[in-house]
């Protein structure tokens, strides 16, 4: 069954300060969630434009008939928000049992609405139920979730191609991450990025780590032993997705 929604299209301030219930009030309410889920569990990683849209699962155990129920994903406090999720449609939840109800929500992320890069980082949980006896639960900091800026790698360049077997190959890229203030892609100095060699007929391993320079800009030489492509690899931190460049191949004479 589709159940109707506690809050519809409100977001933002409006609908966090809506759901913020004084903890006793919930502690008596015989509502409770469990079993949550968002996507695969991985990182969800935001651009600049398009918004990024996922699926909220969770169950709702109730003691009485299960009235309506929503879910936000927000990052800080619940007194100090500063980034959230949208919902994308009503959310849908179907009887398991007498007491259970199995519900899910689409989200959506709009990367124009976020206050800056400071919020890329670990978010949480808004869930909130109501049910026909008039209970109403809200319980925020659920379900720990990374929100990451996205980043973008150019294409991998080496040159000289072709190349002799023991001279230098100069191989170039760039680094850049999604910037929530600009709404752009920026590089930044200082970033780790994997250089990478698959030789012909073989897999991609790491030869050398390179540090991103002003713009994130990457420079690095090597020696030309065989032939094979080579490509930069960025594996993210703690506020930005990882990257991959498209690699470049080189013949070794």
């Amino acid at each position: 069954m589709r159940i109707r929604s506690f809050v519809g299209a409100l977001c933002g301030a409006v609908a966090l300060s809506a759901f913020a219930l004084p903890v006793a009030q919930a502690e008596e309410n015989p509502i409770t969630f469990s079993n949550i889920a968002i996507d695969s569990g991985k990182p969800l990683v935001v651009g600049t434009g398009t918004p990024k849209q996922f699926f909220v699962h969770y169950d709702v155990n109730h003691a009485h008939k299960l009235y309506s129920s929503e879910a936000y994903l927000y990052a800080g406090g619940l007194d100090t928000w500063s980034g959230q999720s949208g919902p994308v449609g009503s959310p849908s939840c179907q009887d398991v049992s007498a007491t259970v109800a199995r519900c899910v929500q689409k989200l959506a992320i709009d990367p124009k609405s976020l206050v800056g890069s400071g919020v890329a980082g670990t978010w949480h949980l808004y869930l909130q139920a109501v049910d026909a006896d008039d209970n109403v639960v809200g319980k925020g900091g659920l379900y720990p979730t990374k929100v990451l800026r996205a980043s973008t790698m150019t294409r991998t360049d080496a040159d000289p191609e072709p190349v002799v077997k023991g001279k230098s190959l100069t191989i170039t890229g760039k680094l850049a991450h999604a910037d929530w203030d600009t709404h752009t892609y920026a590089g930044q100095a200082g970033r780790s990025v994997a250089l990478q060699f698959r030789p012909d007929g073989g897999s991609y391993a790491t030869v050398k780590t390179v540090k991103t320079g002003t713009g994130g800009a990457l420079r690095t030489t090597v020696t030309a032993n065989a032939s094979g492509a080579w490509r930069w690899y960025y594996a993210g931190d703690s506020t930005t997705g990882g990257a991959t460049a498209v690699g470049d191949a080189v013949v070794v004479k």
